[in-house]
């Protein structure tokens, strides 16, 4: 059986690069345009006050949380190159060779999320340059074509920026200590002309989903939710979603949502739209002790079915039908251990310490994943027949 590999975080932006070992894809430049006036971005410098998600439309707008300014950037990357290629992607310790291209040890950087553009199938990375306050944000990425390093110039790019109004606290923090406004974003989903955006508000009621239209036209709005944590046996409301994806079931709109400890709820987007607080409905318990990481969507070129696949901390991957997630009931009494899953059930795919994944063309996802052994962090496809 095939596997990934086993078992798996303002310098001045000049035009930093290192190339690596890897075999040319074929590309060619996109025959679409530059994106229009509509977007409205204007071009100037964009500075970052922290980085932590980021996620491609399919339009090949780049969306940055920066939790720390209480903002999302939409970004123009400028990355023209359409790769219809079916091949896969492997680099070893890309932490080692962004820390070099950085002028830095391995040890001063932190790879926060990876996103895989829609159309280049190059990969880019926020990651964090230092530590403490005189750490700096970036945007690195890697071409697919020659796996060429380089830093995302910010100093003068087509972008617009959006404010969270209802930022989380700066000044508190949660019970297992991270501090609050580092949890106002903590993901994102462009979805059917809105990007919606997980994590904290500085209500009572903190955790909440808030959509804001695209392109960005200066509006929001928030909807505080809640599930029943199969865990601790009561509905929450302080704890933020960490890992989310926008599908559709059975014709409905939804949005899946994944908590830390850990159970998995359908949230209805007309709900969301409509009402100011929404309870989702909790339909798994991936088991306690861990943490969703990432989650993705996927149609099996085997199969032809739809499925979702989830990264997590402290266990294998994940995939769930997304037709047994449509037909699943809520759950409404807690699991009877600690660590013992319930609901739908899942496929273990026989991989751990993927930390984040993404849909890379139409037969691969990419990931990055922790080797075992030396703890460097690597980069490798897995072919979407095999899971």
């Amino acid at each position: 059986m095939i596997q990934l590999r086993h078992p798996v975080a303002h310098i001045s932006l000049l035009a930093l690069s290192l190339t690596l070992s890897g075999t040319r894809a074929t590309t060619a430049r996109s025959a679409f345009p530059p994106l229009g006036p509509n977007y409205g971005m204007t071009v100037a410098p964009v500075t970052l006050q922290s980085i932590g998600i980021i996620k491609f439309a399919s339009d090949g707008v780049l969306y940055v949380a920066d939790s720390r300014a209480g903002a999302i950037y939409a970004i123009d990357v400028g990355d023209q190159v359409r790769d219809t290629s079916t091949s896969g992607i492997t680099v070893s310790a890309i932490d080692e060779q962004i820390a070099t291209l950085l002028g830095v040890p391995a040890s001063e950087i932190r790879i926060r999320d990876m996103a895989a553009h829609p159309t280049s199938q190059s990969l880019y990375f926020s990651v964090i340059r230092g530590q403490g306050p005189a750490a700096q944000p970036l945007i690195v990425r890697l071409t697919k074509a020659d796996k060429r390093l380089s830093v995302v110039d910010l100093s003068n790019v087509r972008h617009a920026r959006a404010a969270i109004p209802d930022a989380a606290s700066a000044d508190t923090t949660q019970p297992w200590e991270r501090v609050s406004r580092s949890l106002t974003i903590t993901d994102l989903a462009p979805t059917d002309g809105e990007l919606y955006i997980a994590g904290l508000s500085n209500e009572e009621f903190r955790s909440a989903l808030r959509r804001i239209p695209l392109p960005f036209d200066g509006t929001s709005k928030t909807t505080l939710v809640e599930v029943y944590h199969t865990s601790h046996d009561r509905f929450e409301t302080a704890s933020p979603i960490e890992a989310m994806t926008a599908l559709t079931l059975r014709g409905q709109p939804v949005v899946l949502a994944s908590y830390t400890c850990s159970p998995l709820a359908v949230f209805e987007r007309q709900a969301l739209r409509q009402q100011a607080q929404v309870r989702g409905r909790t339909i798994a318990e991936l088991g306690g002790g861990n943490r969703p990481l990432d989650m993705i969507t996927y149609t099996s070129p085997r199969d032809g079915k739809p499925y979702v696949l989830i990264a997590n901390s402290h266990r294998t991957l994940m995939r769930f039908d997304i037709e047994e997630i449509a037909a699943a009931p809520a759950m409404t009494t807690s699991v009877k251990r600690a660590y013992q899953p319930g609901g739908v059930a899942y496929l273990p795919v026989s991989s751990y310490g993927v930390l984040q994944l993404d849909r890379f063309n139409r037969q691969n996802v990419v990931v990055l994943q922790r080797d075992p052994v030396d703890g460097s962090l690597d980069i490798s496809t897995q072919g979407l027949g095999w899971l």
